[in-house]
Parts: structure tokens; C-alpha cells; sequence
């Protein structure tokens, strides 16, 4: 899977936003003090009486300058407060009830593979590969041989997941999961009662059409669903929505 270095949405990239908007604005104020240094100062008296207005004028445009940095400095710190980054999955979205994860029978009017059918089409996918957590084939409305193709995994099944979602965001989470996946015209869904965020995009197909793939991130789960019999990507939020909440029951 492809795996971006950089997370910016993440709180510690926005803190270094913030960091960065003040060190900007405290060079901003240097320079306006040093540039006007002999502006402020005003022009050399010759004589007593010229000497007190030059202090008035300096004193006036000393004032002026102070004026200028304090709304520099404001700005600077609106600008510094603006950035706000999201915690990390674990912390954003934790589980709290008791769950089973495991596939249903039947969600809507897709059909659970099992035996044999279910077998090949897992050899199929591991072929070559090293997948995480569990798969789980469905027979579809359309005229192929599978209609739908959920993969789950948990924390508690997968130690490396569980330190990813204390590191990462769930936009960071998805952002890498569709990257690897190439989908294109990716948008967000209603996530549903479980929470998290749920989002789903195109994927390129060698047998033709257009795949959906819908893929859903919690402070407990990361899960994805290939619909290959839906067309739109809000019909296919709602199917892989139905698969979320019926492959993972709480209490």
C-alpha cells in the first residue's frame, strides 16, 4: 500500500503551521522596526526649538510604527490559531462497547459465499500476497460471479494497525488506503451509528466497468467493501454502510 509520509491533518503538522505563521510574523515585525528606524528617529534639529518638535515628530511616528506591529502581531496570531489538525484515529473515534465482528448472511440483497466458492476466491486474492485481517466473498444482483468482496481488520487482531491508529488520522488513514487502491473521484459518507469516517471512489477493473470501493476507519477498525454491481458512489455509501453495521455487532 502506498503510505504518505506527511499527515496535514494531523495536530502535530498543524502546531508546526502554527509555529511557522509566528516565526513569519515575528520576522514581518523585525523588519518593520528595523526599516524604520530612520523614519522614526526624524531628521537632526539644528536648534533648540526645532529639537523639541523633532522629538514630538519622533515620539508621533514611534507610536505610528508600534501601532503597525501590534496589528501585525494580531493577525499573526489569528492566522497561528486558525490551524487546528485532528487527533489521532484511536483518539477521534475510540470504541467503547463491547463488539463481534463477523460477516451476515445476507446484507440487503447480497449473498455470503461459503465452501468451496468462498475458498478459491480467497486463493485468488492471497495469491502471491500478504493481506491483513479477514475477507469475506458475496454473490451480487449483477450477472458476475461475485458482487461484492469485504475485508475487515481490528486492533486487537493486528498490532500494527493498533499503533497506526494511535499515530494516524482517519483522513490520513483513508487518504492512504485510496491511494494504494488508485480510486479516483473519492468522497465522504455519512459514516453511520458506529462513527468514524467512511468514504468510497472508482477503482479500475481488467474484466471492465467501473468498481466501487467504500472503506470506513474507526478508532477500532479499518474495513473496505469492492462493490462491483453498483454505479453510483452515494448508492454504493448506503450498501457498504448495510455491510459496516451487519459484520459488526455492538453492545
Amino acid at each position: 500500500m502506498i503510505t504518505l509520509s506527511v499527515d496535514p491533518t494531523s495536530q502535530s503538522f498543524a502546531a508546526g503551521q502554527a509555529l511557522g505563521a509566528l516565526l513569519v510574523t515575528a520576522a514581518a515585525m523585525a523588519v518593520i522596526w528595523f526599516a524604520t528606524r530612520t523614519w522614526r528617529r526624524g531628521p537632526v534639529p539644528a536648534r533648540a526649538v526645532e529639537a523639541e518638535q523633532a522629538v514630538s515628530t519622533a515620539l508621533r511616528r514611534r507610536n505610528t510604527i508600534v501601532g503597525v506591529l501590534l496589528a501585525v502581531a494580531a493577525a499573526g496570531l489569528v492566522r497561528a490559531c486558525s490551524y487546528e489538525g485532528q487527533p489521532p484515529t484511536a483518539e477521534a473515534a475510540p470504541v467503547v462497547q463491547e463488539r463481534v465482528i463477523g460477516a451476515a448472511p445476507r446484507v440487503g440483497v447480497y449473498r455470503l459465499l461459503t465452501g468451496e466458492e468462498a475458498a478459491e476466491y480467497e486463493r485468488v486474492m492471497t495469491s502471491g500476497r500478504t493481506l491483513s485481517g479477514k475477507r469475506w466473498f458475496y454473490d451480487g444482483p449483477g450477472q458476475g460471479p461475485m458482487g461484492a468482496m469485504l475485508q475487515i481488520n481490528a486492533v486487537e487482531w493486528d498490532a500494527e494497525l493498533a499503533e497506526e491508529k494511535r499515530s494516524d488520522t482517519m483522513t490520513q488513514e483513508l487518504r492512504n488506503f485510496f491511494a494504494g487502491a488508485r480510486a479516483s473521484d473519492v468522497a465522504a459518507f455519512e459514516a453511520g451509528p458506529w462513527g468514524g469516517q467512511l468514504s468510497c471512489g472508482y477503482i479500475a477493473s481488467n474484466a471492465g466497468g467501473r468498481p466501487i470501493v467504500c472503506a470506513w476507519t474507526d478508532g477500532g477498525t479499518s474495513g473496505s467493501v469492492v462493490l462491483t454491481d453498483e454505479r453510483s458512489l452515494p448508492g454504493a455509501a448506503e450498501v457498504a454502510l448495510q455491510f459496516r453495521t451487519t459484520s459488526e455487532k455492538r453492545t
